[in-house]
C-alpha cells in the first residue's frame, strides 16, 4: 500500500480485494464450533432484526420505516466480524479462485455458517413465538381479523368488541408472510414460482453483498454504517429473498400455526433463495470484483505494511 493510499479514510479497490481474498483463506480454516457460533449470533440478531421491522411498520402504519431500521442487524453483524453465509457466497469463491482455499473447504464453510445461522433464527423465532402468544395463550390476529369476528359476534347478539394486541398483530404478519412467500408466491405457481423465488434470492444477495463490500471501503464507523445501509434497505423494501431473514420467517411461522411444512419451506423457499444468494454473491460480487479489481500478485497474504488493513479487512469479512 501507498503511503498516500494508507492516508486515505477508505480502501482502494484492489486493496480490497486482496484483503478479500486474504481473509477468505484464513476463513476456509475457521473452526466447525466458530462457524456454528458466529453463525448463530447473525442468525439470532437478523431475526431480532425483522421483529424490529415488522413491529415498527405496525405501529407507526409505515412500512417503509421499518425497512429503513432493518439494516441494523446488518450493520452490527458487519462492526462484530460474525459469520453470514450470504455473505460468504461472495467471499469464499474469491479466495478458491486466487489458490488460498479450496471447493471443498468452501463448501465446509457454507453448510456450517448455513446451519448455524439457521440455529440462531430458530432459537430466535421460539422466543418470539412464546412472547408474541404469551406462552401460547393467545392466537395471532391482524386487526381486520379482529373487527372481523367483533362485528360476527354483534351479529350473533353479542356486544363484545374483539381487539387484537400489537403482538399478536406481528404474529399474524409472520403467519402471512409465510403463507405468502411459501405457498401464494411460489408453490401454486410450480416451477415458475421456484424461478421466481431463485431470481429473487439473486437480487437479494447481489444487494446485501454490495452492501457489505461498500462498509468495508470505509475506514469510518459512520461510513461503514452509511455504506451497508442504503442497498440493505433497498432490497428489504423491494421484498427480494434472502435465505437467513427467510429462515426465521419460516421457522416461526409454522410455530405460529400457519400450516405451512418444512417440506414444503425447504422445496419452495429455502432451497432456491440458497441457489440464488449464491449465484448473486458469487457471479455479481465476487466474480466481478476479481477479475476486475485483483492485484496480480503471486501473494495477497498481507505484508508488514498491510498487517493491519488485512487484520481489519479479516475481522470484518469474518462475519459474512
Amino acid at each position: 500500500m501507498s503511503a498516500s493510499a494508507s492516508q486515505m479514510d477508505y480502501v482502494l479497490p484492489n486493496e480490497l480485494v486482496d484483503g478479500m481474498i486474504a481473509a477468505g483463506g484464513k476463513k476456509s480454516t475457521v473452526s466447525i464450533k466458530n462457524l456454528l457460533l458466529r453463525g448463530f449470533y447473525s442468525g439470532a440478531i437478523l431475526g431480532l432484526a425483522v421483529i424490529l421491522a415488522l413491529t415498527v411498520g405496525l405501529k407507526s402504519g409505515q412500512p417503509w420505516l421499518g425497512s429503513l431500521l432493518f439494516p441494523f442487524g446488518f450493520a452490527s453483524i458487519v462492526l462484530f466480524g460474525m459469520e453470514l453465509v450470504t455473505g460468504n457466497f461472495a467471499l469464499l469463491p474469491m479466495a478458491t479462485w486466487a489458490g488460498k482455499s479450496t471447493w471443498a473447504a468452501t463448501f465446509r464453510n457454507w453448510a456450517w455458517v448455513w446451519l448455524g445461522n439457521w440455529i440462531g433464527t430458530a432459537v430466535v423465532a421460539l422466543i418470539m413465538a412464546i412472547s408474541l402468544t404469551n406462552a401460547f395463550t393467545v392466537e395471532p390476529m391482524s386487526a381486520a381479523m379482529a373487527a372481523a369476528a367483533t362485528k360476527a359476534a354483534a351479529a350473533a347478539g353479542d356486544a363484545t368488541v374483539i381487539k387484537a394486541s400489537m403482538w399478536q398483530q406481528v404474529a399474524q404478519q409472520i403467519v402471512d408472510l409465510n403463507v405468502l412467500n411459501v405457498v401464494k408466491k411460489y408453490e401454486t405457481l410450480g416451477s415458475t414460482g421456484f424461478f421466481l423465488a431463485f431470481l429473487r434470492g439473486v437480487v437479494a444477495n447481489w444487494l446485501v453483498c454490495l452492501g457489505v463490500t461498500m462498509a468495508l471501503v470505509s475506514k469510518s464507523v459512520p461510513g461503514k454504517l452509511l455504506a451497508c445501509w442504503l442497498p440493505i434497505t433497498a432490497f428489504q423494501t423491494m421484498g427480494m429473498e434472502h435465505i437467513v431473514v427467510n429462515q426465521f420467517l419460516h421457522t416461526a411461522g409454522p410455530i405460529l400455526g400457519s400450516g405451512v411444512n418444512f417440506g414444503q419451506i425447504i422445496l419452495w423457499n429455502w432451497l432456491p433463495v440458497t441457489i440464488g444468494n449464491i449465484v448473486g454473491g458469487m457471479v455479481f460480487i465476487g466474480m466481478l470484483f476479481y477479475s476486475t479489481h485483483r492485484t496480480k500478485v503471486t501473494n495477497v497474504l498481507p505484508t508488514e505494511h498491510d498487517e493491519k488493513l488485512e487484520r481489519e479487512l479479516a475481522a470484518e469479512l469474518g462475519a459474512r
